[in-house]
Parts: C-alpha cells; sequence; structure tokens
C-alpha cells in the first residue's frame, strides 16, 4: 500500500472530510481507474502521485505509439468519469445551500478550493480527450500540466481537509471527556447528599 503522500487525491474524500460534521460518511477507500489494458503503473517518481504517473506514462506511450488512441482515451476516461462524479457532489442541492451554513470559514474554503482544482482537472482531460481529433501537440503538453497541477493541488488541499477533521474529532473527544468528568462530579456530589 502506498504512504498517504502516494496517494491519489481521494476527491469525494476530501470534501467529506471537511463536510464530517454535517454527518456525512466518509469513504475511506481510494478509487483505482486504471484496468491494464496500456496504462501500467511503472516506476513513480519521487512523491509522485499514482496518476500523474499513469497520466505521464499515457501521454508518452501515446506520443511513441506504445498505446493506441482507443487505449489512451480508455484509460483517461476512466480519471475523467471519476472528476465528473467528484463534481456531481457539488451540484447536490445540500452541498450547495445547507451545508456551507454548517461548516465554518476555514472547511467551506477546503470545498470550494476543491471545487476549483476539480473543474481545473476537468479541463486538462478535456484537452487530453480530444487530442485524438485535434492532433495537437500542445493539448498533449497543456493538457498533461493541467492535470498534474490541479492533482498535486488537490492533494495538498486533501491534507489540509484531513487536518481539519483531525481537530474536529479532537474537540468532539475532548468535549465528551468534559461531559463525562462533569456527570462523574455530578454523580458523586449527589451520592454524597
Amino acid at each position: 500500500m502506498a504512504s498517504d503522500e502516494e496517494e491519489v487525491p481521494a476527491w469525494g474524500g476530501a470534501i467529506q472530510s471537511a463536510i464530517s460534521q454535517a454527518g456525512d460518511e466518509e469513504d475511506e477507500e481510494g478509487v483505482n481507474v486504471v484496468s491494464g489494458d496500456g496504462l501500467t503503473a511503472g516506476g513513480s517518481g519521487a512523491g509522485e502521485l499514482p496518476y500523474v504517473t499513469l497520466l505521464k506514462l499515457a501521454v508518452a506511450g501515446l506520443r511513441s505509439g506504445e498505446l493506441s488512441e482507443e487505449q489512451f482515451i480508455e484509460g483517461v476516461s476512466k480519471l475523467d468519469v471519476i472528476t465528473d462524479n467528484a463534481l456531481r457532489v457539488y451540484a447536490i442541492p445540500t452541498v450547495k445551500k445547507d451545508l456551507p451554513g454548517k461548516l465554518t470559514e476555514h472547511q467551506n474554503e477546503i470545498v470550494d478550493a476543491l471545487e476549483v482544482e476539480l473543474h481545473r482537472l476537468k479541463e486538462g482531460l478535456t484537452l487530453l480527450l480530444n487530442f485524438p481529433s485535434t492532433k495537437n501537440q500542445g493539448d498533449l503538453d497543456t493538457g498533461l500540466q493541467t492535470c498534474i497541477d490541479a492533482m498535486n493541488a488537490s492533494r495538498d488541499i486533501q491534507s489540509e481537509a484531513k487536518i481539519e477533521k483531525a481537530a474536529i474529532d479532537e474537540r468532539k473527544r475532548d468535549e465528551k471527556a468534559r461531559r463525562a468528568e462533569a456527570a462523574a462530579a455530578a454523580d458523586e456530589a449527589e451520592s454524597e447528599e
């Protein structure tokens, strides 16, 4: 299993971490979007996200002829579908209307920043997916770099969301312990009377 730094940005998890006080269930599993057929994970760069490595390999494979356009589109489309699904979370009425009022300003900033990066990732993926019809080499370069930048930024946002969730969990534990102490003190005082 990869270390936390190497894990794929769990966009839904980042959103859910930031909105954990709203009572959403957390999805602890990562998502594996590549299933053989030309997009195998070779040696990744130090600290590089798996999706970054896979997209770099896909673009290099397409350029070298090791991947057909169909294989390239198939692999990139899987990440595109996951990105679309993550963006659908933002379209849920509760997320758009009710949730911001339930979150702290910092939590709302995390959720909003993640949405920006998801849209940026979608833009990069669109350039990559359009390449077979445009044949514009610049689309491959720009699309890949846009995706890389968005995924790295999303990883940073995910880290910030985990820190925020840990702080929330700590506050909840402290409050629970404080209430337990108060209840024990009240019980003790009552038994002395």
